[in-house]
């Protein structure tokens, strides 16, 4: 009973292994690599519009459209990696695996004055709570729903 629990769970692993892999292969990068690229910035506290112009075309979300909105962390991964192990709360879709903490970020809005290649953005700076959906096992962030 305990070996086929125990090849129960290794091929459990082992599809989510394969899963994770072939987002991988399909997308060019896993949820988590995703949401580094998106709202990871632990190198600077960008607090200019030119931060923002900047970091969105660098980080590819100016690419057809320019992205509306967008929220960069200036945190550490593994402070961001923590939040995950805050408690529970409900997503905006309905999901129970959120979290939320407080951390410092810019916020990057659209302001619709010039469209690709050339997206203008304006920054606010803040330190204030976000929400993250977290999954995988261990749990990593892999969309900011706040």
């Amino acid at each position: 009973m305990a070996l086929q629990k125990t090849l129960s769970l290794l091929l459990l692993l082992l599809l989510t292994l394969l899963g994770l892999r072939l987002v991988k292969l399909f997308y060019g990068e896993t949820p988590y690599e995703k949401f580094q690229r998106q709202h990871v910035d632990s190198e600077e506290s960008g607090d200019t519009d030119l931060y923002c112009n900047t970091m969105m075309e660098k980080r590819g979300m100016t690419s057809g459209h320019c992205k509306d909105f967008n929220t960069f962390i200036h945190e550490n991964i593994r402070t961001i990696n923590n939040i995950c192990k805050n408690p529970h709360i409900r997503c905006k879709r309905g999901t129970m695996n959120c979290h939320e903490g407080v951390v410092k970020v810019t916020d990057c809005k659209h302001t619709e004055r010039y469209q690709p290649p050339t997206c203008n953005y304006q920054a606010w700076a803040s330190t204030r709570r976000v929400v993250i959906a977290c999954e995988d096992n261990p749990l990593v962030p892999v969309h900011l729903d706040s």
